[in-house]
């Protein structure tokens, strides 16, 4: 979910063996995708799982529907593997490979995620110890905090409710760490031949994966949902994206076809309106086993339409400014977002996140511009300053 730039080549390897850095170009519709994706991810908690069945069946089931936003995590997954899979390509052969990339994804990934679990172990600590009792808050509250400092809450995933509200959005940073962990040897060590090897057959496992986590493993429907390598298969398909992407007679390819991606997109989105009710429904078998592949396959097709037909209406769509502006700030808004929904609505209406009177829809409104705008002082004043300084470390 990080603002990056995509080079291709950034870095090039010189026949004396020295590296040089070449300009790099930032490809504003990705900005739009990463926009896109938060979007998707803000109108499935504040509308789609909102409280909205007084306004009767057909409507309720319809704003229902829209929950299907959650799968934006899943065009976050493609978008981090092009992103941080094309990065480490260009980089592969550089002497400061490890180093330039951890200590950039350490300013752009930890300091606002550290604070944002610091800010939540304080208000439990305060309520803990000066509002003994007074409170719902107990000791399990706190006692979990470490696994969020560790990235581990995706692989032990109980939370209270408070914690719930607060933090369950980051189990998909912890997928995204571990990501970081697995994939930087990965592309250093293998050839490009064994590494698209290699992510064909995460891709190629990781349904079969979820299928035998989902039926037979004790906590099987949370484990399939957010570990890590359960969810590979969308991070594979985004690197292999930038593997391939990189490569002229593909690119060209895609080009002077325009037609096959518009196709694949076709059937893909087809394919989406046929799973829409497992999709938007508790977590089954078709969800854990096609529904995230064929998410993770129609997103890659979404990426690489917007990359080769930069022309095309999607990738004008992209670039508008509202939806690469809320890209930028997409990390802030994805920490937050259900946070500010919850208290907005317990303070000024008492109750669960409702949009089926003019007050709930107000008090959605009014939490869409709370976190639009502490995620835009965030950016300006805190992330990116911070990303200029990991930039400092050059590859």
């Amino acid at each position: 979910m990080s603002i990056q730039t995509v080079p291709y080549p950034a870095i090039e390897e010189r026949s004396s063996g020295s590296f040089a850095p070449e300009v790099s170009r930032r490809i504003p519709e990705l900005d739009g995708l990463r926009g896109l994706a938060i979007l998707l991810v803000v109108i499935c908690h504040y509308i789609g799982t909102s409280k909205h069945a007084p306004l009767g069946y057909y409507l309720d089931r319809f704003l229902s529907a829209l929950s299907i936003g959650w799968s934006g995590v899943d065009l976050f997954f493609v978008l981090s593997g092009f992103l941080i899979g094309g990065i480490l390509l260009d980089a592969r052969n550089s002497p400061r490979y490890f180093q330039g990339f951890y200590l950039r994804r350490v300013y752009r990934i930890l300091p606002i995620y550290f604070a944002w679990i610091a800010l939540y172990a304080g208000i439990v600590g305060f309520a803990l110890i000066l509002l003994p009792g007074k409170t719902s808050l107990t000791r399990s509250d706190i006692a979990q905090v470490p696994y969020y400092f560790l990235f581990l809450q995706n692989m032990m995933y109980a939370p209270t409710l408070f914690q719930w509200k607060w933090l369950s959005v980051t189990w998909s940073l912890a997928v995204e760490e571990q990501f970081y962990l697995v994939a930087p040897p990965l592309i250093r060590l293998f050839s490009l031949r064994r590494l698209i090897i290699v992510l064909a057959s995460v891709i190629l496992a990781c349904p079969i994966l979820r299928f035998f986590v989902f039926r037979y493993f004790p906590g099987g429907n949370y484990a399939a949902v957010f570990a890590m390598p359960c969810r590979a298969d969308a991070l594979a398909f985004g690197v292999l994206a930038a593997a391939t992407w990189r490569q002229p007679r593909f690119r060209s390819y895609l080009e002077e076809n325009p037609t096959v991606l518009k196709r694949a997109l076709t059937v893909s989105f087809l394919g989406l309106a046929a799973l829409l009710w497992w999709l938007v429904h508790p977590v089954s078998v078709v969800t854990v086993t096609i529904g995230y592949t064929w998410l993770a396959i129609m997103y890659t097709c979404l990426l690489l339409m917007v990359l080769s037909q930069t022309s095309g209406i999607i990738a004008g769509v992209m670039r508008w400014d509202a939806l690469r502006r809320l890209g930028e700030v997409s990390y802030c808004v994805y920490l937050i977002h259900t946070t500010v929904n919850f208290h907005t609505h317990w303070i000024l209406l008492h109750a669960p996140p409702e949009i089926y009177d003019l007050k709930g829809i107000g008090v959605t409104f009014l939490s869409g511009l709370l976190v639009w705008g502490v995620a835009s002082l965030s950016w300006r004043y805190f992330e990116k300053p911070l990303i200029r300084r990991g930039h400092r470390y050059a590859y």
